[in-house]
């Protein structure tokens, strides 16, 4: 199989979609390919780390890994979200482990402390180096941006900011008051499949057909089939450069986070029971009906719902890992009601069992793209979002309309 992706080999991907092909397998295999997508991709555009009420008082932190860069996620004195290198700026020690909250980081190795800034606030014993100065060892820190309160990252100081491109995005969930919503539950996972495999799978409501039927379906097969799309173009291009293609209407009323429950029917089989939490009192009767599935270029997923939002976050480790996440967010009256706590509980487990199914639908494709026999496959009408994706991709690695 090759290991690098030329313009030739990603012509028939570029056909519209009831003709194209999707993109070689060595897309998915390929540590060269994944290195461009690193260098001309994740190094350059936003990336979502977190939600700003994990950092909420100032001192509050969290420690991450970003294609291998060891962050950390602080709000300051001013209350001001920050990110910052977990570097030391004298050995390259980690400065801070796990997540709290502190006054300023003290690296464990030889008492270098920092403030919630960044800014080298103490330094022992380094008075008789010559021409030592304190304000030139700053902790480095990628640029930063809050949206909807989630926050993000870009290691690229040229790259436009992100708000602006996000506008009409924000225009369309304005009822949700996503910045509002409190991050109650997130279930962390290691992956052993490429990035793009999980955005797809996210994405695309094809899959249900097969993946999620039966007497464990979590959404109404009819209702996802009937799914509207709709791509947000704000370009002049095929997909969007900011967020990927929309999909939603697939909920009935009441019925957005699901939980497993015994019905009465018939004894000892699962049903999947309507939520038990509040509908956001401020969506209009249309959005009571809805769930957009969302995706902000390249990996920031996120579905808000009648009476809540989950989000994906996928931290790519290498071709064929990563890391990914899934967190349950509410409005903070939600947290309110009685029983939240056994809510929660029966909404996690439906959500995991889903999530389930869906890892090991990622895994398995994984281990079919390596192989020799591979080839790309043709799309579904209800796979554009995949078909999307690709051209952001290819636009990206390759610099090319070929």
């Amino acid at each position: 199989m090759p290991s690098v992706v030329t313009g030739d080999d990603l012509r028939a991907a570029r056909r519209p979609l009831s003709q194209a092909s999707m993109l070689p397998p060595a897309c998915y295999t390929s540590p060269e390919f994944y290195a461009q997508e690193v260098e001309r991709i994740f190094l350059k555009e936003w990336l979502c780390v977190g939600r700003t009420d994990q950092v909420e008082k100032p001192g509050d932190f969290f420690t991450l890994m970003l294609l291998g860069e060891r962050l950390i996620v602080v709000r300051d004195e001013d209350h001001q979200v920050r990110v910052l290198s977990n570097v030391c700026r004298h050995r390259a020690t980690q400065v801070v482990e796990g997540h709290g909250n502190l006054p300023r980081f003290e690296c464990p190795y030889h008492g270098w402390t920092y403030s919630l800034k960044g800014e080298l606030i103490g330094a022992p014993e380094m008075q008789r180096t010559d021409n030592f100065d304190k304000t030139q060892c700053h902790l480095a820190a990628p640029r930063v941006e809050t949206w909807e309160g989630f926050i993000f990252v870009n290691f690229d100081p040229q790259a436009q900011p992100l708000g602006p491109r996000l506008a009409p995005l924000s225009q369309r969930l304005q009822h949700y008051k996503l910045s509002e919503m409190r991050t109650v539950k997130t279930m962390v996972y290691e992956g052993n499949w490429n990035w793009k495999i999980m955005v797809e799978n996210y994405m695309e409501a094809y899959h249900v057909l097969g993946l999620h039927k039966g007497p464990h379906d979590v959404m109404p097969v009819h209702s996802v089939l009937n799914a509207s799309h709709q791509a947000y173009n704000i370009t002049n291009a095929t997909y969007n450069g900011a967020f990927g293609i929309i999909w939603g209407d697939f909920a009935t009323p009441g019925a957005t986070f699901y939980s497993p429950g015994v019905t009465e029917a018939e004894p000892g089989k699962t049903e999947w029971l309507p939520s038990p939490f509040p509908l956001i009192e401020s969506l209009s009767t249309e959005e009571r009906m809805r769930g957009d599935f969302i995706n902000i270029y390249p990996t920031h997923l996120f579905t808000p719902l009648p009476d809540g939002m989950f989000y994906g976050q996928i931290l790519p480790q290498a071709a064929d890992r990563i890391t990914w996440s899934l967190s349950l967010c509410f409005p903070p009256e939600t947290l309110a009601i009685p029983d939240f706590a056994q809510h929660l509980e029966h909404a996690v487990e439906g959500i995991e069992f889903i999530n389930s199914q869906d890892m090991w639908a990622c895994e398995s494709v994984q281990r079919g793209l390596v192989s020799r026999l591979a080839q790309p496959g043709r799309y579904c009408h209800l796979e554009e979002c995949i078909h999307q994706l690709a051209q952001y991709v290819m636009d990206k690695v390759l610099d090319t309309r070929a």
